[in-house]
């Protein structure tokens, strides 16, 4: 069959689709089903909720919708639009979904791409500079994005009119804690799938666990005893000097393999700590003269460094015999061949790095990131940034731009998150139906810290703290002032955001 005629089969599809909910309901809501069919149908077989948003009727004429992005994609998802359909359950939810947008308002989603992502920003204030109607948005990783509404390049949700934040359909757990004063100048939905893959996890490598006679980390999770103590005695248990050279080299054997920013904040986030609070108000305060937060960096400075070398960092360890096998991957790579080759028992990572482990010969397996110790009610699992869409100050038909964005995240509800969650992650790159529960409990525990995602200096100075004296203290005293005014520019946009 033709992609014409398939598109028109699938057209015609939709079309019946949307005719049942034509009417636009002020709430998410679940098309009813005639009571007569309902009772004739067996419960198994009964249509998932289907979410609709409440936007206007409209027709943009054919108008061409620009999206910009870039090609780097070696570390999530980036992409806005498929051109066709591959027979992959993800690329064909996205095909469908846009096609389906378009239809509904007569827009053509376009999307232009450049290399780097670190040349997004430039290109997008000189956008906005010249005034230039280049793209309608703009993918941004958040921190690069809050930057640009914060210095006004960027419309912030508030500015966009259709964008409902309080749908089932955005991440309120998140967009919440992004917040400044009750605004917002960035808003999470269900399409930006990299908000998924930015969670991140603990990846073990089930045969040194084997070999070595461990405890199960999915016995550990499962049993409430998943905890750092448990995590760091692993870790001891696994490191070894393989060659007997009396040095630790990438060669041997660690407890675990990633770099620091993949893994020394979790520490506090984990935990259920966060660097930046929020006053009665709603406004940013730093919350770093805490001695439970320096508890916890310490427990992380002790063991990762105050001791036996257990941890690789091909980022700040000499690597020699180890070479990327992708050059846009870097030391990233660097950290999964060791994982590959059983020169580790963990490996943290991001959600989106698990598709790179598939050619893995060695089975692993999927955890969250462990508690701090048995008494945490709960699993916080730190998400590490997302990428999303970020619209020009100097948009033309804001109105327009929201409608669609609006309309995208219901329907990435719908369809495109489902195919990502169960059908990609699931079960094409998880090994194993524990690693696929274990998800469930990632994706629901998500969490971040504006002092690790948006404020990256805090973040940093106390990632370099851990791995160096471990004086979290007098660091917090010294950098204190500095790191308000940081927050309190922020607190000033918000107030002056009308």
């Amino acid at each position: 069959m033709s992609h014409v005629a398939k598109f028109i089969l699938a057209a015609m599809f939709l079309a019946a689709l949307l005719s049942a909910s034509a009417c636009s309901v002020p709430d998410a809501k679940k098309n009813a089903d005639d009571p007569k069919e309902a009772q004739a149908e067996e419960p198994s077989r009964a249509e998932p909720e289907r979410f609709v948003p409440d936007l206007p009727e409209a027709d943009f004429g054919g108008y061409e919708f620009c999206a910009l992005v870039c090609e780097n994609n070696v570390y999530g998802f980036y992409t806005f639009d498929v051109e066709e359909e591959t027979g992959d359950a993800l690329d064909d939810a996205i095909y469908m979904r846009n096609r389906q947008i378009e239809q509904r308002y007569s827009v053509a989603l376009k999307q232009s791409a450049i290399q780097d992502f670190m040349q997004l920003g430039e290109r997008f204030k000189k956008s906005v500079k010249s005034g230039s109607d280049d793209f309608d948005i703009c993918l941004q990783i958040d921190r690069f994005g809050y930057d640009l509404a914060v210095e006004g390049y960027a419309l912030s949700a508030d500015k966009l009119p259709y964008l409902d934040l309080s749908q089932p359909w955005y991440r309120h757990d998140l967009n919440d804690t992004f917040s400044v004063g009750g605004k917002y100048f960035i808003a999470y939905s269900d399409e930006c799938l990299h908000i998924y893959e930015g969670s991140m996890i603990v990846c073990f490598n089930k045969k040194l666990v084997s070999d070595l006679q461990l405890e199960s980390p999915y016995n550990l999770v499962k049993n409430d005893e998943w905890t750092y103590d448990s995590f760091f005695g692993l870790c001891r248990a696994a490191a070894l000097d393989l060659d007997g050279d009396g040095q630790m080299t990438d060669a041997d054997r660690y407890g675990i393999v990633c770099q620091d920013d993949q893994l020394l904040s979790n520490f506090w986030i984990c935990a259920g700590f966060q660097t930046v609070a929020k006053d009665p108000g709603g406004m940013l305060v730093l919350n770093i003269a805490d001695e439970n937060f320096y508890r916890l960096l310490e427990k992380a400075h002790q063991n990762l460094f105050g001791g036996s070398k257990i941890y690789f960092d091909a980022h700040r360890d000499k690597v020699d015999t180890l070479k990327p096998r992708n050059a846009q991957d870097g030391v990233r790579d660097i950290s999964l061949q060791q994982f590959e080759s059983d020169l580790a028992l963990f490996h943290a990572a991001s959600v989106g790095r698990v598709p790179h482990m598939r050619s893995m010969d060695t089975d692993f397996g999927i955890i969250p990131f462990p508690k701090a110790d048995e008494a945490q009610g709960r699993y916080y699992t730190r998400v590490s940034g997302g990428w999303i869409k970020m619209v020009p100050s100097h948009a033309p038909d804001p109105g327009r731009t929201s409608v669609i964005l609006e309309a995208m995240a219901a329907e990435s509800r719908n369809s495109v998150l489902p195919a990502f969650k169960e059908t990609n992650l699931k079960t094409k790159f998880a090994r194993d139906d524990e690693s696929a529960e274990m998800l469930d409990i990632v994706f629901g525990s998500a969490v971040a810290d504006l002092g690790d995602i948006m404020f990256f200096d805090i973040c940093v100075a106390f990632v370099e703290e851990t791995r160096g004296n471990g004086n979290f203290a007098s660091l917090a005293e010294k950098k204190s002032a500095s790191f308000q005014k940081i927050l309190d520019k922020a607190n000033e946009s918000a107030a002056n955001l009308g």
